[in-house]
């Protein structure tokens, strides 16, 4: 369960965040959301591809964690095995919600279930005033929002100029093929056949290594695929 509850030194005066507690709260999520100014890193660990909302039609960038839904093959007794770990992961149990009396206004919230949330860890104010942890926790959420602002416009351009499309993935596990659908990747034909023009507003917008860090990206599906098995190796 999430209760998201705005954060206020009146009533939070003595709450803390340990942050030690470990990944536990994603270890049942395939996917992540991920912006573009972190698919480079992601690409390390993970495939990043596109899905496509079911009712909005709106595509959004997520890093692929497992190869099943319930599945993280990044999280391991708590702890995450990936060299990266992608923003909307890191900021938990930190969130921006909108205000009561202006929905275009954005507040810190702060997901008081969470298990790290308690009276061990990180204090988040001190002497009525934030602490230097609380506003640097707060500058990292803003700042990924601002990025994911950014990222919806670029995946916009992207699907304007008709370069995703639905592909059917397969990777094997010991010996038995899992076919993964509904997942979007940017044609690499379609890319190379833009006009000079539009490929140089893609270049001035920095959207290029941006749609090649996700090119890349795909070949880690193999790698959750030696997951896959290596864990299905260690529970045997």
């Amino acid at each position: 369960m999430t209760n998201l509850v705005a954060l206020n030194v009146e009533q939070h005066a003595d709450l803390k965040v340990n942050d030690n507690i470990g990944f536990d709260h994603v270890a049942n999520q395939h996917v992540v959301p991920v912006v573009a100014h972190e698919f480079v890193q992601v690409s390390t660990d993970v495939p990043v591809v596109f899905v496509k909302h079911a009712e909005t039609g709106q595509f959004q960038s997520v890093a692929m964690l497992g190869l099943q839904p319930g599945e993280n093959l990044l999280v391991k007794d708590g702890k995450w095995l990936g060299m990266y770990i992608p923003g909307i992961v890191a900021t938990f149990p930190f969130r921006l919600m909108p205000t009561q009396h202006d929905e275009t206004q954005l507040m810190l919230a702060l997901d008081t279930d969470a298990k790290q949330v308690g009276s061990e860890g990180q204090a988040l104010f001190l002497d009525g005033k934030e602490t230097d942890y609380l506003t640097n926790r707060k500058e990292a959420i803003t700042a990924y929002f601002e990025h994911s602002q950014i990222t919806q416009g670029l995946i916009q351009l992207i699907a304007e100029l008709d370069l995703l499309v639905e592909r059917n993935l397969t990777v094997e596990v010991n010996g038995q093929q899992i076919n993964l659908n509904g997942i979007y990747v940017i044609d690499e034909k379609k890319l190379n056949e833009l006009d000079d023009e539009k490929s140089l507003d893609l270049k001035k917008r920095g959207v290029l290594h941006v749609i090649y860090a996700h090119l890349i990206s795909i070949n880690q599906i193999r790698r959750l695929g030696k997951l896959k098995s290596e864990l299905g190796e260690s529970e045997a």
